[in-house]
């Protein structure tokens, strides 16, 4: 199933709603099946329909039992569609609002498990990257949506898109096993984890961060692919920009698989039910790599096979009120990577 977050009303902060997107529509689980029970046996039966989610992170919290809830509310509406009979929480694609997946998610991890993007970018890969996979966490503040724009920080000249997929964590756990973190992964969604890469390589010449080059904006959706329809190894993805592919890839070649990642963000930690663990950049998959840069208009447009298309817009470069920030940065040096 296809899992989303959406508005109905066009409104871009409040009225969030959990459906299912089924074909040309979303469907909502907990108020189709109400409407259901209502139907068949008049207003008294409200009481007796089964409690669903309304919320995604507390739909993977719910498991197998609201997975099956979910299903039977989308064969309802088909049911329902198929006859021209018209049932709340059905709502036409066209005329809902997706929003990012789960907006603003408790923590987002986003690890290098790609050789080939680290290599790409001009990065020596350490030992490490064989011992574990390496993260640095996101501003969870940043997250943004489909068809959302692209903030382009007053303090950077090298905007930069990243192909990214990355998954959920359904339930929480402290030093899990690969196996146990397995059953533990709700589904995946397409992460774009935009970057100021002047200011990204600049500030971690201390060999900290990053912070400015990558505290800004985050993209995700469209919606969250099931794990039951996800073959981790063998996604495949591409970046277009004004329509144009730029770059493509799978999720075949990593260093670890998603139940690792899981499993060694856990030890000695507690994770939590709706946590995001982004996977890294497929190689090939950045504007850097390509030594090719979006602009100020431009259209991207990120996509994996079963999820779907995120689709953003690039914002114009922020005009920052007079005295912000520091006298002190002039700006940072071009970035480009020599192969």
């Amino acid at each position: 199933m296809r899992l989303v977050t959406f508005t109905a009303d066009g409104g871009p902060d409040s009225g969030h709603r959990f459906g299912v997107w089924d074909g040309d529509h979303v469907v909502e689980p907990a108020v189709v099946l109400r409407a259901a029970a209502v139907a068949s046996a008049g207003e008294s039966a409200a009481g007796r329909a089964p409690e669903v989610a309304t919320e995604m992170v507390a739909f993977f919290e719910s498991g197998a039992e609201g997975m099956s809830q979910a299903r039977r509310a989308v064969e309802v509406a088909s049911t329902a569609l198929e006859r021209g009979d018209s049932l709340a929480g059905v709502h036409a694609f066209d005329q809902v609002r997706l929003t990012a997946p789960v907006p603003r998610p408790r923590r987002i991890r986003d690890y290098l498990t790609y050789t080939e993007h680290a290599a790409g970018s001009g990065l020596e890969v350490p030992p490490a990257f064989a011992a574990m996979p390496i993260c640095y966490k996101c501003n969870i503040e940043t997250v943004v949506g489909p068809d959302d724009e692209l903030l382009w920080p007053s303090y950077t000249d090298q905007l930069d898109f990243e192909l990214e997929l990355g998954f959920f964590s359904s339930q929480g756990g402290r030093d899990l096993t690969p196996g146990e973190a397995e059953s533990r992964i709700a589904g995946v969604t397409i992460f774009n984890d935009v970057s100021a890469r002047d200011i990204q390589l600049f500030e971690m010449g201390l060999t900290i961060g990053p912070s400015k080059g990558k505290d800004f904006c985050t993209a995700m959706g469209p919606c969250v692919l099931t794990m039951d329809e996800v073959d981790e190894w063998s996604i495949e993805m591409s970046a277009r920009v004004n329509g144009e592919v730029w770059a493509s890839g799978t999720t075949k070649n990593r260093q670890f698989s998603f139940a690792e990642v899981l499993a060694w963000a856990s030890l000695d930690e507690d994770v939590y039910p709706g946590e995001f663990f982004a996977l890294g950049t497929v190689g090939g998959g950045c504007g850097l790599e390509l030594d090719r840069w979006i602009q100020p208009g431009d259209v991207v447009e990120l996509t994996a096979s079963g999820v779907g298309s995120l689709r953003n817009p690039v914002g114009a470069k922020r005009v920052p009120p007079a005295g912000a920030g520091l006298t002190s940065y002039h700006g940072a040096p071009a970035v480009h990577v020599t192969h």
